[in-house]
């Protein structure tokens, strides 16, 4: 099998690609380690590898019965001693860039882990908010922003260090799309990364069109290349992140790139999952949920409502009921029913739904939510704050301004039914104006699951820590069938490689 090392790991979403790539029957990827600085996708990382040490065999019933909260995590790993103690060991949380951290030690670890193999693969993003456009402009305009005082600007050095100590046969490299356009020193961010990449001694190709970055005058590469944009490539989510695939220069066969697909809509993977309603974050129960959206109708501003609008609230207004599964949980006794690629996402064993508890809202941003789903239909464009109604937008301290200059005139957004998602990013940890659910009759913002449904985790990934933990995990990740291709490419480059052929 084929050593895959995970650095700066989040929960686990690229690597998740590679340990269920299946070719021919078989698994040619073992993730032998995993480096995660976070305490809770650490755990998610370690419950995810435990869960993997069953490839071989069936999944016991105690993961199911632990994910269903009816076991404790100890007693789940006390059941099964030896493969919690390799789970354990293939995960260590530890901050590379840390001044703090043993760097001998987790060289020490990367060698045991790929010791026994001569092809092994190292995967990782280092930490993309100091990259990132929008992170960016909510503390300063891009131009102005001082990368000197990021710690995680020159984080990718770290990952660069285990290249150069390690020489893996490959490496996959992933990042946020600010990278093209951020800078340091007056020097592009991406242009030294380029560089320094390739120092060790690796070539580096683009997977969205197959063309191998040569640098030698007559062909320069367009930064933009490298740029996966992951609704071409069946993610029902328009996320679009640099990845980069460096192969040592000793290796000369070539990656094919990533196959096109067809668009999926965010209901096509969102539809099967349990109804659940928001609660109100004053007097929340059943009947005050209902009679609180129903108030919409009441308020002062309602009249200035456009016809059109007032038509759909009402045909809304109309169809809600009180979902069976309340506002859902941790464990929710109904199953998923199956949707678009269910031989992927499903799982008969849950017996239910995991990770899937609609937040808290306050009674004016449920109007807010019901409004804005019932605006979307049948139009494209965009919905902006100034589209509510003067008495129904926010009271934000910067509302005016905002509304003035046009920044973050989006930060309600809903998630429209029939197209891809907008990138899912780690700002839902903190608040889910925008990921509004598209159904008016649910009123509320995504749940942790639909999220990862979004983000293409199977159903059975389940996320630790509390949900602000859990969003942020998911927000952060990779998406896993996107990770699945990459991984299926890097895998057909090395069977070519030993089979003597250039071209898989």
């Amino acid at each position: 099998m084929i050593g895959v090392v995970d650095v700066f790991a989040g929960c686990g979403g690229l690597s998740e690609g590679f340990s269920q790539l299946n070719r021919n029957g078989t698994f040619p990827f073992d993730v032998r380690l995993h480096i995660e600085k976070d305490e809770a996708p650490t755990r998610t990382l370690r419950l995810r590898t435990f869960y993997h040490q069953f490839r071989e065999s069936a999944t016991p019933e105690s993961y199911y019965t632990y994910v269903r909260g009816q076991l404790t995590r100890e007693d789940l790993f006390r059941n099964h001693p030896v493969e919690a103690s390799e789970a354990k060991r293939r995960c260590l949380q530890v901050e590379l860039g840390n001044p703090e951290t043993d760097v001998e030690m987790v060289n020490q670890r990367i060698r045991e882990a790929v010791s026994g193999t001569d092809d092994w693969i190292l995967i990782g993003g280092p930490p993309c908010q100091a990259y990132s456009v929008i992170g960016r402009s909510r503390n300063q305009s891009k131009a102005d922003y001082d990368f000197s005082t990021d710690h995680r600007t020159l984080l990718y050095k770290e990952y660069l260090n285990v290249i150069s100590e390690h020489r893996p046969a490959a490496f996959v490299m992933e990042n946020v799309r600010g990278l093209l356009s951020a800078s340091h020193q007056n020097t592009s961010m991406f242009q030294q990364m380029v560089q320094d990449l390739r120092g060790p001694g690796y070539q580096l190709y683009y997977l969205s069109n197959g063309k191998q970055y040569l640098d030698d005058g007559y062909n320069p590469y367009n930064p933009t290349d490298f740029v996966v944009k992951t609704e071409e490539y069946e993610i029902p989510q328009a996320r679009h992140r640099v990845i980069i695939l460096g192969v040592r220069n000793d290796i000369s066969a070539r990656p094919e790139p990533l196959t096109p697909g067809r668009r999926i809509t965010s209901a096509e993977v969102l539809n099967d999952l349990p109804r659940v309603r928001s609660g109100l974050s004053s007097g929340d129960g059943p009947s005050e949920w209902m009679e609180a959206v129903r108030e919409i109708t009441l308020q002062d501003w309602w009249p200035e409502v456009k016809a059109t609008i007032q038509r759909r609230v009402c045909d809304a207004l109309e169809s809600l009921e009180l979902p069976d599964s309340g506002r859902g949980g941790t464990f929710v006794d109904t199953p998923a029913t199956g949707g678009w690629h269910p031989d992927w996402f499903l799982d008969d064993r849950l017996l239910g739904t995991l990770n899937h508890q609609a937040r808290t809202h306050r009674k004016d941003d449920l109007w807010r939510y019901l409004y804005a789903s019932c605006f979307v239909k049948g139009t494209t464009r965009p919905f902006h704050i100034r589209d509510f109604p003067p008495g129904l937008r926010p009271g934000h301290k910067n509302i005016e301004s905002s509304l003035k200059d046009g920044t973050f005139t989006d930060r309600f957004c809903v998630v429209r039914e029939n197209e891809p998602s907008k990138t899912v990013v780690s700002h839902i940890s903190k608040d889910g104006h925008y990921f509004i659910h598209y159904s008016p009759a649910q009123c509320r913002s995504l749940t942790v699951r639909e999220a990862a449904r979004l983000q293409t985790f199977p159903d059975n990934f389940y996320f630790e820590g509390n949900r602000t933990e859990q969003y942020r995990q998911v927000g952060n990740a990779v998406p896993p069938l996107l990770s699945l291709q990459v991984a299926d490419r890097v895998a057909q480059l090395l069977e070519a490689e030993r089979n003597g052929h250039s071209h898989p």
